[in-house]
């Protein structure tokens, strides 16, 4: 029996190791107590132990065939950042151990575990539906996951909230799902842009002006994490520099003067940027040499690792733009979370979902999208910016970490706007 504890604790190939080790090592000892009272023999004693010692590896090893895979990832990839020109010339070991990790870990120890409902609660009163009436949003991505349960916070406290997605049916669907499950107070209104195509962005902003509504949230939350090949977008850029980065800086750049006649009417504007800790993987940008990203340089990672830091980049530049405006800037990580950015990512990115290293921290979608619905509401926040934070995560103002955090390469905020501003040029 004991000698079978190990693969009962597994449960089959998702068994983690630590159950292994908290059941075999104790039935080890119970074991040698039993044959101290039983008066067992040496050589039947010997021979339950042989049983256990023969019986414990092969559990050990189907237990942690996952996560042994796993490690052995992370020692390739400290590998490929030694070795290989496309990581090495953009991550270090120390932005990937001290800056990323670290702010996982950080991000980890300190969460507290706050929902979006909780956080609405905080910002607007308990059961005051009706404290966004007259406000107006748009959330790009927010056909599932953090975008959608962004938009589901704003509608049900009366904000009118504009469904920026690809998909309008299922946008549609989701929305009448919402609806037959809960009261919401506030009006929406389905549009349609392709972010990874400049060309759609100009026709989706012209549709919103036809409404003649204010906008005080703009809410940057789409994006795509690690494809494991190099993908290019309509216009031929990289997927997460065109989607990450490239579309909502168009989008943001035109509707910028809707969001300053707002903001003069007396009422807020805000604009807020799903960035990440992966903003802290890079050591580096060489801004001549990898804006836009090269199809023979593609590593997802370090990709997706600087799609981030220029969210976090294009954050800190609205704001110094935006400073005499009161329009407020925030750049947000929402944390280790299950959503559909994982769907399609490469073992980087999967490892951080599927490891018992990470498992611990992972937030679930009402606590990964607590923080950016913080940054929406919170009065806090003008108050925030004033003392310098553009970084939030767990509810609140945090330290950024590498390259784009304040004081590391502050030149090279006002040198992505001019990239950008030419790339997108005709696209306005």
């Amino acid at each position: 029996l004991f000698a079978l504890c190990p693969s009962i604790a597994c449960g089959g190939g998702n068994a983690r190791f630590v159950a292994v080790l908290l059941v075999s090592i104790p039935a080890l000892l119970v074991c040698c107590i039993f044959a101290q009272f039983a008066g067992l023999k040496v050589a039947d004693f010997a021979a339950s132990v042989f049983a256990m010692a023969a019986v414990w590896p092969f559990a050990l090893l189907r237990a942690t065939g996952e996560q042994l895979v796993v490690l052995l990832h992370i020692l390739r990839n400290l590998g490929k950042i030694l070795i290989c020109p496309k990581m090495s010339s953009r991550i270090s070991l120390k932005s990937y151990i001290v800056d990323f990790c670290g702010m996982l870990l950080r991000e980890g120890v300190t969460s507290p575990r706050l929902t979006s409902e909780q956080v609405a609660e905080k910002c607007l009163g308990r059961g005051n539906f009706s404290a966004l009436k007259g406000r107006v949003a748009i959330v790009t991505g927010s056909s599932g996951s953090l975008g959608l349960e962004h938009a589901r916070i704003l509608l049900k406290y009366g904000c009118h909230v504009v469904f920026a997605v690809r998909s309008l049916g299922k946008a549609k669907a989701l929305i009448e799902d919402m609806k037959a499950r809960e009261k919401m107070s506030g009006s929406s209104t389905v549009m349609p842009v392709g972010l990874d195509d400049l060309s759609s962005i100009r026709p989706f902003v012209d549709s919103f002006l036809k409404l003649g509504l204010p906008l005080n949230y703009l809410v940057n939350n789409a994006g795509v994490m690690t494809p494991k090949q190099f993908r290019a977008s309509k216009q031929g850029f990289e997927t997460q520099f065109a989607t990450n980065h490239l579309a909502h800086f168009l989008l943001t750049e035109l509707l910028m003067p809707k969001l300053r006649e707002t903001r003069r009417s007396g009422a807020v504007a805000r604009i807020v940027i799903l960035s990440s800790a992966g903003s802290a993987l890079c050591k580096n940008v060489d801004m001549d040499r990898c804006v836009p990203p090269a199809p023979e340089a593609y590593n997802g990672t370090a990709e997706y690792g600087i799609s981030k830091a220029m969210n976090l980049f294009h954050c800190r530049e609205l704001q110094r733009r935006c400073a005499t405006d009161g329009i407020s800037c925030c750049a947000v990580h929402p944390g280790v979370i299950h959503t559909g950015l994982t769907r399609e990512g490469n073992a980087d990115s999967t490892l951080l979902y599927d490891s018992i290293l990470f498992k611990w921290m992972h937030k679930d979608v009402p606590q990964g999208a607590a923080t950016q619905v913080y940054c929406t509401l919170s009065d806090q926040v003008p108050s925030e910016i004033e003392h310098g934070t553009c970084f939030w995560y767990n509810c609140g103002p945090q330290k950024a970490a590498g390259v784009a955090a304040p004081g590391v390469r502050d030149d090279l905020c006002g040198k992505l706007w001019e990239i950008s501003e030419g790339l997108v040029e005709k696209f306005r």
